[in-house]
């Protein structure tokens, strides 16, 4: 199962998330769920990279994702990451709606 965990500031920004797991809705290489997972989270940091013009904390290996952003951002940094992070919430619960047993999100 994949699990996509999400942490927000006290003030509602978000500061980090974290994808771990491996769907196992399909053979290796034909798994659409983690097929779906791994391109929505991967566009979502090259999105803040480009768009919001900084490089964030990542750690990635097979079947995991950790993403930080950085502390000292100006707030149209914020904010165009905050809109990123949630698209990909979004996106996550989108499809976890129809594979309930394959992956899970949670945001903090």
């Amino acid at each position: 199962m994949i699990e996509a965990k999400f942490k927000q500031s006290k003030s509602g920004d978000y500061v980090s998330f974290e994808i771990s797991g491996h769907a196992g809705s399909g053979p290796f290489g034909y798994d659409i769920v983690c097929a779906a997972v791994s391109a929505l989270s991967i566009n979502t940091v090259n999105s803040i990279n480009q768009l919001a013009e900084y490089i964030p904390l990542v750690e990635s290996e097979s079947g995991y994702l950790y993403f930080e952003r950085l502390q000292e951002l100006s707030d149209e940094q914020i904010r165009v990451t905050n809109l990123l992070v949630e698209s990909l919430l979004i996106g996550l619960k989108a499809i976890e709606t129809d594979n309930k047993t394959f992956i899970k999100t949670q945001s903090e």
